[in-house]
């Protein structure tokens, strides 16, 4: 089903324009919306409520930003996992990755507070990228191997699941794994859906309140909602051609972020929308719980 019921709206003030914006990430206490630009090292605040945007430099190349409270941050780089203070603007490091080559992706946090994140070989070679958990005493812990470019990353809790995909080129995949919700033990993987017979490759996702999940069709200009089932539901069409990742905001989650690439002439810039009536409220991505991780 094609639906024209989104109009968005892009923040373009002067040097918000991304090369490969990502990661959005909603925080609730200032109505703010942080993202990351992987390709040109920054990261970004939009407040919401005067369209301007701050824009910092980050010291390594960021792959996700998520939030750890009200205007605490925390930026999955190259060599670890940063918190931020936007106060001072420091980064520092909390937990390391050791992996020469590689930087962290995507990630998502769950309703218990959990963060996945992934990881992936800086010229994604197949088969490199990895998914992992961040355990109680901040060790990484890797539950999935064997990706090439991970997104996709969503967890529904209340039907026990973990979403992912890969966005490579010859895979175009998403699976759904069997999730225990307080251990965060995984079950075996089933494919969920493709997108080799749709224009965009899977990309970042988000959950409604039906468990209807969301993801950018990178470089199809659209995004896709897909049921329970994993039968496509929506496919939504976006202003720019590359699509990158979405949020929900807004205090009823009946809003949307959107980042995207830099390609065309309306690419890399955020983009809002407002949910038609006759859409789900989304899930807004919760707070990372430092500390909460798997326990087995």
């Amino acid at each position: 089903m094609l639906s024209t019921g989104l109009k968005f709206k892009q923040l373009r003030q002067t040097g918000s324009r991304t090369e490969l914006g990502e990661s959005p990430v909603w925080d609730p206490a200032t109505e703010d919306v942080w993202w990351v630009d992987i390709d040109g090292r920054k990261l970004l605040r939009a407040r919401l409520g005067s369209d301007h945007v701050e824009i910092v430099d980050t010291p390594e190349i960021p792959g996700f930003v998520v939030l750890t409270g009200p205007e605490r941050l925390a930026v999955g780089m190259q060599s670890g996992i940063f918190s931020f203070d936007p106060r001072t603007s420091v980064f520092e490091r909390m937990i390391a990755l050791d992996a020469p080559g590689h930087r962290f992706n995507d990630a998502t946090v769950d309703r218990t507070g959990r963060l996945w994140a992934s990881t992936m070989a800086l010229d994604a070679s197949p088969g490199a990228a990895s998914i992992l958990t961040v355990s109680q005493d901040r060790a990484l812990d890797t539950v999935i191997t064997g990706l090439s470019i991970p997104n996709g990353l969503a967890v529904d809790v209340d039907h026990g699941r973990l979403y992912c995909s890969d966005s490579h080129p010859d895979i175009r995949s998403i699976w759904v794994r069997p999730l225990e919700p307080v251990s965060g033990a995984l079950g075996e993987a089933a494919l969920f859906a493709k997108t080799d017979g749709l224009d965009g490759r899977p990309d970042g996702a988000a959950l409604d309140e039906r468990g209807h999940y969301w993801i950018a069709g990178v470089d199809g200009a659209e995004l896709y909602v897909f049921d329970r089932q994993g039968r496509l539901d929506e496919r939504i069409p976006v202003p720019f051609p590359a699509p990158t990742k979405m949020c929900f905001t807004g205090p009823q989650a009946r809003a949307i972020a959107l980042t995207s690439k830099g390609i065309g002439e309306d690419g890399g810039y955020l983009a809002l929308a407002d949910l038609p009536p006759s859409f789900a409220p989304g899930i807004a991505q919760p707070y990372w719980a430092i500390g909460t991780g798997r326990t087995n």
